[in-house]
């Protein structure tokens, strides 16, 4: 820089050295999403949403830019090209059509987000730009990043719409014309639904939601419960969700419709219909013989083949009938019944009875859960995430209802309560935290707050923290480098591992409870549960190694939760040493049915099958006859 006087006269040089560096900010699109160059329908009033970010410097360091403009300019001047309607906005020209600059921290989103007025049907191009402090702008309008090909047209869908019930599951449907969902429910127990939706995907805007039960007329305002309504909440998705009040019913059947509705009129509807079933319980105990091994050619614990390693069918049968040997009234023709593979136990079955003891079969390390020759999964009962309920009849978590209608439940087996945890394309590994895990983050710092887990069957009926195994090679299995609650070395061993933390008997943790040690069918020379070998692998529930170290969850188990065996193995220096694998839940204690009491239910996270039956015997009538007040024969005794 110099001065020149009016004579011409110059001054000396006065100059300051500087690099100057600017990268132009970036936008993305995200409403409406991008796919390749076929045009995202909306409806005629849409909104869009985009992210932008300002480079500082260098491509390392972000920050937001200070505004942004928009634009959607229809392709009619230009013959319905898209690709002419973008090169003039690429022009000077087309600088009348943008709209003015706004704040990207502007209150209400405005910055982040654009609504339409109403738009004619036909084709338009959408175009966001922004500029940073320096007023460096956008310099290129790319499709695959900030423009959009849009399509304004009549819609035959509207919202993604999804109802949930913990008992149900999830319903999901983005038409006003959904076939109806149909759900047996005990009488009495309570029903709510949790509406959840989202018009994001297409651009449009959820307005609101009604729901009502038994409307004779849709079309008439007065027959809801609750006419079109705002949301006036979110879930964790920042998706609208409102809850509607419990509804119990004692007899008939009815139906619960919810519908909602976005800002061009669209709407969405799902229809329940909700048949009440009587629990009579005039009968004291079914048997679920779930644990089927007919197919296997080496089951028998007299079986060469198979070492004893697992039951034949009628082994297994013949076993539990033994146990209920003295209770009043037990007729197998009646009393038992083998789910069809692939079947379920319908709830009009579980209603005639008082009790139940269901006997599962799983397999930890089986990726396909429907492979296995038969087993029953405890359907989830989610309340707002996740999977969703086909229209027709639903298959609720029939276990989860008969508790909840007073019913007492004893579930035992190989591997239970695993059945219960969610499957997905990348199943569960283990230890499992159910209210903070579901393949959730598995490093870092969970927000203890909001939980990525599930609060369905095993959180809440069983009243379950944790799930552990005593013995498994399943590969599949938390990596103690990967899970961010570092379970210590050596609670667990691995193929080949010197150390034994399998299970050998089941310690009373309980008083009432008797030592059960394995049958000597399986453990005699030969054999694949002899003391050289492998013992049972087994559940092992809320262990207290598990919980000190993982601040994720409680140091202590929840009061519904109250441990009857403990684990003995071999060595007893084994962390997994007297931990529970047999407990009471008394989340549902207080359920009082006419003609049954309030009282417990039950988890064995082993097949009792492998223990011997006269130590098995007292403990099982322990629970039919101390715990559950059912009638003993009157010729039995206590001693037999």
């Amino acid at each position: 820089i110099r001065a020149v006087d009016e004579e011409g006269a110059k001054s000396e040089n006065a100059y300051r050295s500087f690099t100057a560096l600017t990268i132009s900010p970036e936008v993305t699109i995200e409403v409406p999403r991008r796919n390749a160059f076929n045009p995202a329908d909306v409806p005629p009033i849409a909104t869009f949403r985009w992210t932008a970010k300002d480079y500082v410097n260098d491509l390392n360091s972000v920050q937001e830019p200070e505004s942004v403009q928009y634009v959607l300019k229809s392709t009619v001047p230009f013959g319905g090209d898209y690709n002419k309607t973008l090169a003039y906005l690429r022009t000077p020209e087309s600088a009348v059509d943008w709209s003015h600059w706004v704040y990207y921290k502007a209150p209400g989103d405005s910055g982040r987000s654009w609504t339409s007025p109403p738009q004619e049907f036909g084709t338009y191009m959408l175009a966001v730009r922004a500029k940073d402090e320096a007023g460096a702008i956008t310099p290129v309008l790319d499709e695959q990043f900030n423009a959009r090909r849009v399509r304004v047209s009549t819609r035959t869908t509207g919202p993604l719409f999804i109802m949930s019930n913990i008992y149900l599951g999830s319903v999901t449907t983005t038409s006003c014309s959904t076939p109806t969902t149909i759900l047996d429910i005990p009488a009495s127990v309570g029903l709510d639904f949790r509406l959840t939706a989202t018009a994001d995907s297409y651009g449009g805007t959820v307005s609101g939601y009604r729901y009502g039960w038994d409307i004779a007329d849709l079309n008439d305002p007065e027959q809801w419960e609750v006419d079109f309504t705002p949301f006036v909440s979110e879930d964790d998705l920042k998706r609208p969700t409102a809850k509607t009040p419990a509804r119990a019913f004692f007899f008939g059947t009815h139906i619960f419709t919810a519908e909602v509705i976005d800002n061009s009129g669209y709407c969405s509807r799902i229809e329940v219909k909700v048949n009440v079933v009587q629990f009579s319980m005039d009968r004291n105990l079914l048997i679920v013989d779930d644990f089927r091994t007919d197919e296997n050619a080496t089951a028998g614990f007299n079986n060469a083949a198979g070492r004893g390693i697992l039951p034949s069918d009628a082994e297994h049968d013949s076993f539990w009938l033994s146990m209920v040997q003295n209770l009043e009234g037990f007729d197998p023709a009646l009393d038992v019944i083998a789910p069809l593979q692939g079947g379920t136990v319908p709830l009009t079955k579980l209603a005639s009875y008082k009790s139940i003891i269901w006997s599962a079969s799983s397999d930890v390390s089986t990726r396909l859960i429907d492979q296995l020759p038969l087993l029953y999964t405890f359907i989830l009962h989610r309340s707002s995430t996740g999977g969703s309920t086909a229209s027709g009849k639903a298959t609720p978590n029939v276990v989860a209802l008969t508790m909840a209608a007073g019913g007492h439940v004893l579930i035992t087996g190989q591997h239970p309560v695993q059945n219960v945890i969610p499957r997905s394309a990348t199943t569960p590994r283990f230890p499992f935290i159910f209210l903070y895990e579901l393949e959730g983050p598995q490093t870092g710092t969970p927000a203890v707050d909001k939980p990525t887990g599930t609060t369905d069957f095993a959180y809440r009926e069983l009243c379950l923290e944790t799930l552990d195994f005593a013995y498994t090679n399943n590969q599949r299995l938390r990596s103690r480098a990967d899970f961010y609650c570092r379970v210590l070395p050596g609670l667990r061993s691995s193929a080949g591992s010197t150390r034994d933390d399998t299970m050998r008997e089941a310690l009373p943790l309980d008083p009432n409870f008797p030592k059960l040690t394995l049958r000597p069918e399986v453990t005699s020379l030969g054999k694949a549960y002899q003391p050289s070998e492998k013992g049972l692998d087994v559940e092992v529930y809320n262990a207290q190694y598990f919980m000190t170290f993982c601040q994720y969850v409680p140091s202590n188990s929840r009061s519904c939760f109250q441990p009857i065996y403990g684990v003995g193995c071999l060595d007893t220096g084994e962390k997994t040493y007297n931990q529970p694998v047999a407990f009471f839940t008394s989340a549902y204690a207080d359920r009082v049915a006419e003609g049954s009491i309030g009282a417990r239910s039950a988890v064995f996270g082993f097949p009792p099958v492998y223990f011997n039956p006269d130590e098995v015997r007292p403990a099982i009538e322990y629970i039919m006859f101390n715990e559950w007040k059912l009638p003993r024969k009157a010729t039995s005794t206590a001693s037999n």
